[in-house]
């Protein structure tokens, strides 16, 4: 009997074990990959006001960076807009153009569920007074080139600190399991 108990209780500990590592969301540090190794450990100037938003379910969780960036440009500018009217994101400030953002790290996640990856930038804004540690997602797949199984398939929209768009598409890696 107590075998059986072993078994079986240690077949629901694996069971559950493998359901969260397949569910949970997946991340790998991008600085190395193109373009994020461009921008990288650099201190940039923002030459759009940029929004400081404090969402209340993100897909990207993390205490150190708890803000997300975003600017008029950005393709998820509405949808943000959207959620600040439902209260499910709060604006905390704006900054103006000429402001300087050092971006301290780029990390590419992929939900475990939807299996969408999103790469974020990381970094610090300020505001004289208060510094703030915000996340500016960037990058979108091309999902033509995606479906073609075509490795060079990340689209990245004119970031506040670039004079022009880029259209080049990039490699990048999908995240790891741990």
């Amino acid at each position: 009997m107590g075998i059986i108990a072993l078994v079986i209780v240690g077949g629901a500990g694996l069971f559950l074990f493998m359901l969260y590592a397949t569910i949970k969301t997946k991340s790998t540090n991008i600085d190395q990959y193109e373009p994020f190794k461009e921008w990288v450990g650099k201190t940039v100037t923002l030459d759009k006001e940029t929004v400081v938003f404090e969402e209340k379910i993100r897909m990207v969780t993390t205490n150190k960076y708890p803000y997300t960036l975003t600017d008029s440009l950005h393709p998820d500018w509405q949808y943000i807009h959207n959620m600040e009217e439902t209260g499910d994101a709060v604006r905390i400030t704006s900054f103006p153009a000429g402001t300087k953002l050092k971006l301290e790290k780029a990390v590419q996640y992929t939900g475990g569920v939807s299996g969408s990856s999103e790469p974020m930038l990381f970094g610090t804004i300020n505001d004289g007074e208060k510094a703030y540690k915000v996340g500016y997602q960037w990058g979108k797949t091309d999902l033509n080139i995606d479906f073609d199984k075509i490795e060079k398939s990340w689209l990245f929209h004119r970031a506040p600190w670039q004079e022009e768009q880029d259209t080049a598409h990039y490699a990048l890696p999908r995240a790891e399991w741990w």
